[in-house]
């Protein structure tokens, strides 16, 4: 049962008049479920078979989602392309992967070009898709491959990791438990209207398109993430929920966002202190959410005794969604160390790269997640920093997300980061790239003031303090809306 097809196919008898809405069309559950049986006939006469891999390059629009749902119904796999990837790693992916077609939406018709100039890929646009009126039939079962996704790469070669539908909808479905089950400040029932920021190409937007039809929620997508847009969509459709990553959640507030009550799922990095009191004062409901590709859905904070009692702060801590697991690997029980994890989601290991998996999954289930954490009194897991990005100056650690929290906590700072320079006396020394919201006169004094103070109160060591802060125009991101700090750092190496 835990198949694509079913998940439509139910929310087509469940809940046939609630919609998909994107920017251009609407759809009903049950008008997407029959279009993405009238798609297998077509697919098929392309001679695209079970098993074989099907890229699609496109936004959040409902034609992408009737791709999805068509792909995997048939027995085929999809791979959907980050579409903020450099031409040499798309056509890496594509390759790697093994993808048979490219679909494309017409405003990637140039990366289609490139593809069609470099390799053997067949490519069809959007606009060249047929529903035929014979309608196909679903060819899958629940441990047939469905999805393959590939990690952002930001520390090098994209991983690509391969779900079945079982693990796919199993991971979704764990999000739409917590949200659902649990008394979680993102609460989520049938009754709301979910409007997801995050990419279909990142997890398949956070397992959206799979909870959405589940629930028999109203599902609102905006293609590309523009944040007026987004204002005016909020207000037309009645939005209640969103999904973001911080950067997206600051950009919305910058550009006027104060529903009061609004629900926030977010993640994907640190939430900066700054953010969670702008939330607050507009009277904005979120819970923090820990996953990843190669993991899915890990943790989402729910209002645990612990967090109620103001013991523990609801975006520094999540909590085990059902059936997943944490345990941290250091050398005493109070001590941070690497957190691994394990869920009945979890893949077998990086699609065709025997190293990396004996890398990052062991023998008995756990996946080593490059995280820096520790596990509270509650059962939740805090993340104090990526391995990768963990400043290591004279012998010490310097976490990057505490500082980051700390600067974001003044009113004129957007966005922020901390990143390792080199260092020839300490090995290692802090950098912070700050962008301002606002013209600010002598801000980079008042942030070294402002940290200075933090190191009088014992709130930060006094040796964390950044050696240099650096105002800048912009921060750049990863495809999934991440700060990139592999290019920071790269920028300042040379």
């Amino acid at each position: 049962m835990l198949t694509f097809d079913y998940i439509l196919r139910r929310a087509s008898f469940l809940f046939p008049r609630k919609e998909i809405v994107d920017v251009e069309s609407k759809k009903t559950y049950e008008e997407v479920y029959e279009e993405s049986l009238r798609l297998i006939t077509y697919l098929k006469s392309l001679g695209i078979s079970k098993g074989d891999v099907i890229a699609i390059l496109g936004l959040n629009t409902i034609k992408f989602v009737e791709l999805i749902y068509s792909i995997a119904s048939m027995g085929a796999i999809v791979y959907p392309v980050n579409i903020r990837l450099p031409p040499e790693q798309l056509l890496y992916t594509l390759n790697k992967s093994h993808s048979k077609f490219l679909v494309y939406d017409n405003i990637f018709k140039d990366y289609a070009s490139l593809v069609k100039s470099r390799t053997n890929l067949q490519t069809i646009s959007f606009d060249e898709l047929k529903f035929t009126e014979d309608k196909g039939k679903a060819l899958c079962n629940a441990h047939d491959n469905a999805v393959i996704l590939f990690t952002s790469g930001t520390t090098g070669v994209p991983k690509a990791v391969m779900y079945t539908h079982e693990k796919m909808i199993s991971g979704a479905l764990a999000i739409l438990n917590q949200l659902s089950y649990y008394n979680a400040p993102a609460k989520l029932s049938q009754n709301d209207v979910m409007f997801p920021h995050i990419p279909i190409y990142h997890i398949l937007s956070w397992g959206s398109l799979i909870i959405g039809p589940m629930l028999g929620a109203k599902l609102v997508y905006e293609g590309r993430f523009d944040p007026k847009t987004a204002l005016t969509i909020i207000e037309k459709e009645n939005v209640s929920w969103i999904s973001v990553v911080p950067t997206m959640m600051q950009m919305l507030l910058d550009a006027g966002l104060n529903k009061k009550g609004l629900k926030v799922l977010i993640g994907g990095s640190p939430i900066p202190d700054g953010l969670v009191k702008k939330m607050r004062e507009l009277d904005m409901h979120f819970s923090a959410i820990y996953g990843g590709t190669d993991m899915l859905a890990a943790s989402i904070t729910i209002e645990t005794e612990s967090i109620l009692s103001g013991r523990l702060e609801p975006h520094k801590v999540t909590h085990p969604v059902p059936m997943a697991e944490f345990k941290i690997n250091s050398r005493s029980r109070n001590e941070p160390g690497e957190i691994l994890f394990r869920a009945p989601w979890i893949p077998d290991g990086y699609f065709e790269d025997k190293e990396k998996t004996l890398e990052s999954f062991t023998e008995d289930g756990w996946f080593k997640t490059g995280d820096i954490g520790y596990i509270v009194e509650d059962g939740g897991i805090v993340i104090l920093d990526r391995l990768k990005d963990i400043i290591k100056s004279g012998g010490e650690w310097i976490p990057s997300s505490i500082l980051e929290a700390a600067i974001s906590e003044l009113p004129f700072v957007s966005l922020v980061a901390v990143v390792a320079k080199k260092d020839e006396k300490w090995g290692e020394r802090p950098i912070a790239f700050v962008k301002l919201s606002k013209d600010t006169e002598g801000a980079k004094e008042k942030i070294l003031d402002h940290l200075k103070k933090l190191a009088q109160d014992g709130k930060i060591n006094n040796f964390w303090i950044p050696d240099d802060i650096i105002i800048v125009d912009n921060i750049p991101l990863t495809g999934t809306g991440k700060i990139d700090k592999k290019a920071l750092r790269s920028g300042l190496d040379k």
